[in-house]
């Protein structure tokens, strides 16, 4: 193994990010096509997920909808998520991801609003901030990366 190998770790925020847009992708009861190749598309995207050996992203993805598919609620996951979110950048870049995953099938039924709603009540968002975020989403816009990346 090189430096450049990153493994995947459970406890990371990269867990978190995976988690939450497999979150917002299942909201509806089930995840589309166009809704997992907007996580990759994100993924590949993303600083946050650079590094990452393509087999370890989809391990990743993998154990994120396990995650999310064993939670017995939103109130069980979403502190989950929320904790290992350190700081603003990280919660509103969740959130943007969670948004460009809902808008990538250009349907928004109510439980992915929904989900959407409750990671804003977790994640202590503004209705301008999430505006903005869902905004950028919708138009595939970048969001700026967490200060750490």
């Amino acid at each position: 193994m090189t430096s450049e190998h990153v493994h995947f770790q459970d406890s990371t925020l990269q867990a978190a990010l995976f988690e939450t847009m497999i979150l917002a992708a299942a909201a509806d009861g089930r995840v589309d096509i166009v809704e997992v190749e907007e996580i990759y598309r994100q993924a590949f995207a993303r600083p946050e997920f650079h590094g990452i050996h393509a087999d370890d992203l989809k391990k990743a993805i993998e154990h994120a909808a396990r995650r999310v598919a064993e939670a017995h609620s939103l109130e069980h996951i979403l502190p989950s998520i929320a904790d290992r979110l350190p700081d603003k950048a990280s919660r509103e870049l969740a959130f943007g991801l969670a948004a460009s995953v809902v808008v990538a099938d250009g349907k928004t039924p109510p439980a992915e609003l929904n989900i959407l709603k409750a990671l804003q009540e977790m994640f202590d968002l503004s209705e301008e901030t999430v505006a903005r975020l869902f905004e950028a989403a919708q138009a595939h816009g970048p969001f700026p990366p967490t200060k750490d990346k």
